[in-house]
């Protein structure tokens, strides 16, 4: 079981009540940012070792979230996986020039998500 810390930034209830009830059980402690504001403002906190981060969400996407989550942790970044429903690969080509660690496509398959915690988390 791992002791890593996973904040999941995920406007959908739904969505994020399936990942906080799976992530816990595979032992992660899990918090939740309903909106891309939120997420900026606890993921800049240092508090997490790995973001979940939904690519559309209110307030800020995820490309902005991300942008602004590194400029912040330049000196220890925090790791970024994001997830996304949008089928153009240009939105994974602008979130990996903006630093991302990992990504996944909606519907997330939760045995794809827990390969990628670990490849991206180095606990393989």
């Amino acid at each position: 079981m791992s002791t890593a810390r996973i904040l999941v930034a995920e406007d959908n209830e739904d969505n994020a009540e399936i990942l906080r009830e799976y992530l816990q059980a595979l032992g992660y402690s899990v918090a939740f940012a309903p909106d891309g504001n939120r997420a900026i403002d606890m993921g800049a906190s240092g508090d997490y070792d790995l973001i979940i981060l939904d690519v559309h969400m209110p307030l800020y996407d995820g490309t902005e979230v991300l942008r602004m989550l590194r400029a912040r942790h330049r000196l220890r970044p925090v790791k970024v996986i994001a997830l996304t429903a949008d089928p153009l690969p240009q939105t994974r080509q602008e979130l990996e020039r903006a630093g991302l660690d990992g990504f996944l496509a909606k519907p997330v398959d939760l045995n794809e998500l827990q390969a990628e915690i670990v490849r991206v988390l180095g606990e393989g």
